[in-house]
């Protein structure tokens, strides 16, 4: 009878175990098929009728006016979807249309200022020019020799050498070569000098130079161990380069006013506009800007005269320089070679 017994308690047992473990087994929830209506809060204009639902379909409520309520601050929801009607004794939620913001647009910025061209390249200056002057003691008097000024500039940098030699029957008196290197780069401002040497004659004491640094806006100048050091501005030319920075910068409407060293001194230059002429020379008759020098000494007769023509580049077709010892010098274009081809070529 034991043996009979022990199943049925056996089976007694395991029922017992599987109630006892679906009362401690923790709850689970079968999702709700019935779809709920979702709360949002947006501006939008009045809802549609809520579509019924699918398990058990039901007439959509009429919604109720609603009066239209300051907007929330809460960020409005893009999307539009139906709103539930609200509680009693719960304040209505406004849906009143609210017009879509429109996008400021960028205050324009003011546009780079654009490049400042160079000025050669703006007056379409010759990379390559000789000029050789019949050089005149006087106004057009006895001529004592010759002036060859070459012009090269390669990759914004450019080279001035200017060579004087006496010729005729005063080369039988004067052997030497007065000789001036101008070198430096050419600029949006025009010339800027980064070195110049002068020899006057054959001895090495009478050889001086200049040399510009312009990260210290300084000049050292002089010859031997006689040097000199001094504070510059921008547009400080030498004695050879004042010539094409006048070209460059021409036609002039005002004075102008820049200092100048030799390579022995340093000083304040001013250039007046004398006004336009019109000069008979181996090219035929030129107009010209002429630009006259003011030293600012009562008694000094180092002036100096300047024709710019006005069909040739501003080329100076024309200078006049006064010496220290009241004697004075003039210069008239005698041969013109632009980029090695000669546009004018005269007989000695």
């Amino acid at each position: 009878m034991l043996r009979s017994a022990k199943p049925l308690l056996y089976a007694l047992l395991l029922s017992c175990l599987i109630h006892f473990a679906i009362l401690l087994a923790p709850t689970l929830e079968l999702p709700d098929w019935t779809p709920t209506p979702q709360l949002t809060v947006e501006l939008q204009a009045p809802p549609p009728k809520p579509a019924a639902p699918i398990a058990e379909p039901t007439p959509a409520p009429r919604p109720k006016p609603r009066k239209p309520a300051p907007p929330p601050s809460a960020p409005v929801i893009a999307t539009p979807e139906p709103t539930a009607e609200p509680t009693p004794g719960q304040s209505p939620v406004a849906t009143a249309p609210e017009p879509t913001p429109q996008a400021i647009p960028p205050e324009p910025q003011p546009a780079p200022p654009p490049p400042q061209p160079n000025i050669a390249a703006q007056r379409a200056f010759p990379a390559q020019v000789e000029v050789v002057y019949a050089v005149h003691r006087g106004d057009q008097g006895m001529r004592l020799g010759r002036t060859t000024h070459k012009w090269r500039i390669a990759k914004n940098q450019y080279l001035l050498t200017s060579t004087t030699e006496a010729t005729g029957l005063i080369s039988l008196f004067y052997r030497g070569r007065y000789i001036m290197t101008s070198q430096g780069e050419l600029t949006a401002d025009g010339l800027q000098p980064t070195s110049f040497w002068i020899q006057r004659g054959q001895s090495n004491d009478r050889t001086e130079s200049a040399e510009f640094n312009w990260e210290a806006n300084t000049l050292d100048y002089g010859k031997g161990a006689e040097r000199h050091n001094a504070s510059i501005e921008p547009g400080t030319q030498d004695q050879l380069s004042v010539f094409y920075q006048l070209a460059l910068t021409a036609p002039h409407t005002s004075g102008l006013r820049f200092a100048l060293t030799t390579g022995r001194k340093l000083n304040q230059y001013t250039y007046q506009v004398v006004g336009e002429e019109t000069l008979d020379t181996a090219l035929g008759k030129l107009k010209t800007q002429r630009l006259s020098r003011v030293t600012g000494k009562v008694d000094s007769n180092e002036s100096s005269d300047i024709w710019l023509a006005l069909d040739y580049h501003y080329l100076p077709v024309r200078f006049r320089l006064g010496t220290r010892d009241g004697e004075v010098l003039d210069h008239w274009i005698a041969e013109l070679r632009v980029e090695g081809e000669a546009v004018l070529r005269t007989e000695d």
